[in-house]
């Protein structure tokens, strides 16, 4: 009987622990993270192989994404392309279990110092100078002399620095 009533007080005390305590996700992603790996699935779906060539041909050039994510909502991209580094400021949030960056939303499966994202990208057209033209098909883009980009799915892989 005794043990009965030790273990019900005990199960009290934890149940009034205070929940100041708890990490949440939000606390989790803060700090500075670089995508260590990439992977782009067979079908725009998210299902099928993953596919890591283009990875591998970015690790082979020197090319490094990192991000360092602040406690004000704003993260720093930093993107180094042939040992050049450019840096942009971005808002960024947490909505449940879903990481969003500029409003793009993707869940995120963290696990310690690594977590990992699924994310989709719908087709688009875009013309020479990198501007994405909204409302035209495959056909209509590629007449006009630009360039379309499939919808795809990628796999991205963060690690904590």
């Amino acid at each position: 009987m005794k043990f009965l009533t030790v273990l019900i007080c005990c199960l009290a005390l934890i149940a009034c622990e205070d929940d100041t305590d708890d990490v949440t996700l939000n606390d989790e992603v803060l700090g500075d993270w670089s995508i260590t790996n990439m992977g782009e699935f067979a079908n725009a779906d998210c299902s099928g192989d993953l596919d890591y060539t283009g990875w591998g041909l970015a690790v082979a050039f020197g090319i490094t994404m990192d991000y360092t994510f602040n406690a004000d909502g704003t993260a720093d991209v930093s993107t180094t392309v042939f040992g050049m580094t450019d840096t942009e400021t971005v808002s960024w949030e947490i909505d449940g279990d879903q990481l969003c960056i500029e409003g793009e939303c993707a869940t995120v499966d963290l696990s310690g110092d690594t977590f990992t994202i699924v994310a989709s990208e719908d087709a688009y057209c875009e013309d020479d100078m990198g501007e994405e033209i909204d409302g035209v098909t495959m056909t209509e883009c590629e007449a006009a002399g630009n360039d379309w980009y499939g919808a795809a799915c990628y796999e991205l892989t963060a690690t904590k620095q």
